[in-house]
């Protein structure tokens, strides 16, 4: 009986292996706010809202590895759209380049809007053209 019993346990927990290894682990920058992916870990845009000042900061990094050593990567864009879901507000950030980035490139892009001290969790979609390939990813703060 005993033997049924750790199968049955066992079976259980492989069960919820299984089931919690479908869940994917939302990214956070290195300002502990969410980031979206965009294509295949070319670039990681890290969402930074202040209500106070009434801005969104983007922050783009390179890949996985950049995000993690806060390694800033300079993109040839004229803007990146947020669209926060809850609520719904879209703010259009133009590039703001840091002292390092490269001329005609920016790291840093920066939007203003109102009804950002209404945003809860933050929630939406982040898109930009590099270049001439157009990137959209989806980001959600824990």
């Amino acid at each position: 009986m005993r033997n049924v019993f750790g199968l049955v346990v066992a079976a259980g927990f492989g069960l919820m292996a299984v089931v919690s290894s479908g869940v994917q682990a939302q990214e956070v920058g290195p300002h502990k706010m969410p980031v979206a992916e965009w294509g295949d870990e070319e670039y990681h845009v890290e969402v930074i809202p202040d209500a106070k000042a009434g801005t969104v900061t983007l922050l783009v990094y390179g890949d996985h590895d950049d995000l993690h050593k806060a390694k800033r990567k300079a993109i040839d864009a004229k803007s990146i759209s947020v669209a926060f879901k809850s609520p719904a507000l879209t703010v259009k950030a133009a590039p703001s380049p840091d002292k390092g980035d490269p001329a005609g490139k920016s790291s840093r892009f920066v939007g203003k809007a109102e009804g950002l001290d209404k945003l809860g969790k933050l929630e939406g979609t982040v898109s930009g053209k590099v270049g001439s390939k157009v990137y959209s990813g989806d980001f959600k703060q824990k």
